[in-house]
């Protein structure tokens, strides 16, 4: 199976539809990486970047976005995409942009992929599928990335955003303080209580919407229970079916 973030989805639908006329392919929104290829050999995390959107992100959201690809447990790629020489045609300065790209592969030991086009990345993403094998039955994978390189902080950030989004979670840590202090409102309190408590919480102006309020309380008062096969089955189906909009997925609520 190969995973493809919603946004990234968006950006190249006609892309996307012909790798569905190749393989499975279930689109869902991603913490990190735009294609997570999924095969019975192994999993791996892929950044696709095209040559002007690499270079302008040189100096700013790459970094982010590869720290979060770092924390992958599998293997991680970045994908760059068009003729890497105009870089020549802007105002970079050749021997920087070979010195962070040599920084990618070296420092940060993510390998770089160069394809010239949009067909020849569509080739590689299916040759590497290919490579990994077929899953010869279905099985969890990780929908979020692991977050062993993170400090206390970002680790408490980053388990509670799975469940509420970004902005949301770090309103509710700035006013409750610590994870284990959001937690204990939803645990230890009915969803009325807990909503009367969080009307004077803000995000964005706004207070979270109680959709998101009382899926938080259904998640952390849920007892855990091994999936069964069947529940794999319709998670799976669920995603095709919804085309990405899956519960759980870590981005904000509208209306934040």
């Amino acid at each position: 199976m190969i995973v493809v973030d919603a946004n990234e989805a968006s950006e190249n639908s006609k892309m996307v539809e012909a790798l569905k006329k190749v393989v499975e392919v279930a689109v869902k929104p991603l913490d990190a990486g735009d294609y997570l290829i999924l095969g019975s050999r192994g999993q791996v995390l892929i950044e696709r970047k095209r040559i002007f959107d690499f270079l302008n992100s040189l100096k700013g959201r790459l970094w982010d976005q590869l720290a979060l690809l770092k924390t992958f447990e599998g293997e991680r790629l970045l994908v760059l995409e068009g003729y890497l020489g105009l870089y020549r045609k802007s105002k970079w300065n050749e021997a920087a942009v070979l010195g962070l790209i040599d920084r990618i592969v070296v420092e940060w030991g993510i390998p770089i992929i160069p394809t010239p086009d949009v067909k020849a990345t569509m080739t590689y993403l299916l040759w590497k599928h290919k490579r990994l094998g077929e899953e010869k039955a279905l099985r969890e994978y990780p929908l979020r990335v692991s977050g062993r390189e993170m400090t206390p902080q970002e680790q408490a950030l980053y388990t509670l955003e799975g469940m509420c989004g970004h902005k949301t979670a770090k309103a509710l840590l700035q006013r409750f303080k610590t994870l284990g202090g959001v937690i204990a409102l939803f645990h230890n309190n009915s969803l009325p209580v807990v909503e009367n408590t969080l009307k004077s919480v803000k995000v964005g102006g706004r207070r979270i919407p109680s959709t998101t309020v009382k899926r938080m309380h259904m998640v952390i008062n849920t007892v855990y229970t091994e999936p069964s096969i069947s529940d794999l089955e319709r998670r799976v189906e669920s995603i095709r079916d919804k085309g990405g909009e899956g519960e759980g997925s870590g981005k904000d609520d509208q209306g934040e």
